[in-house]
């Protein structure tokens, strides 16, 4: 059987631009089967000339509670068969052949309950998840500021697909949340105005269904943001840590990294190496982590290679990992205090005398450095060690 899907984008307030749709609906020869998640109503062809929807503001109880048997044969008596529930709004359809009669026919009682099940509970309720975000965000800034919680830095946020649906998701949830307050007042005002002047009450078809479709992105973009993170905790373990150097390191001297060879440490000298994949929707690159034993003692080598979606997403990366660097420090090598270097690339600053690099050119960035525990760490900067690191780097 032929069936059609649509979006059931409606809040309480706005059950009337509901209940016009689905007449729409019905008119063009479609019947509502099902409403799944409260959102996704699965149509089928319904055959029938004289199809038409109400929709009542009224919660679905306990299956068990006494009173929902007397509504459903209530609205039965008046010609309406119960079709589906979403939220707080009953969806009947008329019974074939049937003419129903309204299931609200006293306006004032009408308002009251509009009032009480859509317009009050809007309010009341969004005024509270606007102060429970208010409260968070308060409570996020006050630990920044005294300087817990710093482990969650800039760049890991910019590389991290939950992170970006996780702020995408709150910035539409809140816009929701602000949205439906005034406009909940508009809608009370709207149908005070109507019972008043005994007008049929008029709700705006496109605004209606917007401003249900925002606060349901929101909470899809949260419910994904739980979803990547979950993901992004296991990418970690697809890449590499430990000491079987020789096993490793050559499928790695495929990738462009610079190693231990463009840093001037004999690579049989590493004993150790790690690699991390980085993957999101706007940036995929790797972590990748030396450390070599030489008669100047132990050195550290790092390289880490990013490549985002765009250029500016790319310099936005690249401004994150200087600013943090310079005040949370880098893995366990401290503060970083990158000065601007010109390097023949879009943009480039070095640290330490040349041991740490932070480049960019176009779409990619890297960060490369070298350190020495007794000092003494090479200068990256010199012609033929960045023609070397350059090459390997393989910069767009």
């Amino acid at each position: 059987m032929r069936r059609k899907l649509g979006l059931f984008l409606y809040e309480e307030m706005d059950y009337k631009a509901a209940e016009d749709w689905l007449n729409r609906q019905a008119a063009a020869g479609w019947e509502l089967d099902r409403i799944w998640l409260n959102v996704l109503a699965w149509f089928r062809p319904s055959g029938r000339t004289d199809l038409r929807y109400c929709v009542d503001l009224h919660r679905k109880p306990d299956e068990y509670a006494l009173d929902m048997e007397d509504y459903y044969q209530l609205c039965a008596d008046a010609g309406w068969e119960y079709v589906a529930q979403s939220g707080g709004m009953a969806i009947f359809a008329s019974s074939p052949v049937a003419r129903p009669v309204p299931l609200q026919t006293d306006r004032k009682m009408e308002e009251r309950t509009y009032w009480k099940r859509a317009i009050r509970p809007a309010i009341l309720g969004h005024l509270l998840l606007l102060g429970l975000l208010a409260a968070l965000a308060a409570l996020w800034g006050w630990l920044q500021w005294r300087g817990v919680g710093r482990a969650v830095k800039p760049s890991e946020i910019l590389c991290s697909t939950a992170c970006l649906l996780g702020a995408l998701g709150v910035l539409c949830c809140v816009i929701g949340l602000l949205w439906s307050i005034p406009a909940g007042l508009l809608h009370w005002r709207r149908w005070k105005r109507a019972v008043e002047r005994e007008e049929p009450v008029a709700s705006s078809p496109f605004w209606s269904r917007f401003r249900g479709g925002v606060g349901w992105l929101g909470w899809l973009l949260m419910e994904l943001c739980v979803i990547f993170q979950l993901v992004e905790l296991f990418i970690p373990f697809l890449g590499y840590s430990g000491y079987d150097v020789a096993a490793h390191r050559p499928e790695l001297r495929e990738r462009p990294l610079a190693m231990a060879e463009e840093m001037g440490v004999d690579p049989n000298a590493v004993t150790y190496i790690r690699e991390e994949p980085v993957w999101s929707l706007l940036v995929q690159g790797i972590r990748y982590h030396e450390d070599a034993r030489e008669e100047e003692g132990y050195q550290f080598l790092s390289c880490d290679r990013y490549t985002c979606v765009s250029d500016g997403y790319a310099s936005l990366l690249v401004r994150a990992i200087r600013w943090e660097s310079g005040r949370s420090g880098y893995e366990a090598y401290g503060l970083l205090d990158f000065v601007p270097v010109e390097l023949g690339l879009d943009e480039s600053w070095s640290a330490r005398d040349g041991s740490f690099l932070l480049l960019r050119e176009g779409r990619t960035v890297a960060l490369v450095g070298a350190h020495i525990l007794d000092g003494g760490a090479p200068d990256l900067t010199g012609e033929r060690m960045w023609n070397a690191v350059l090459e390997r780097l393989d910069l767009e």
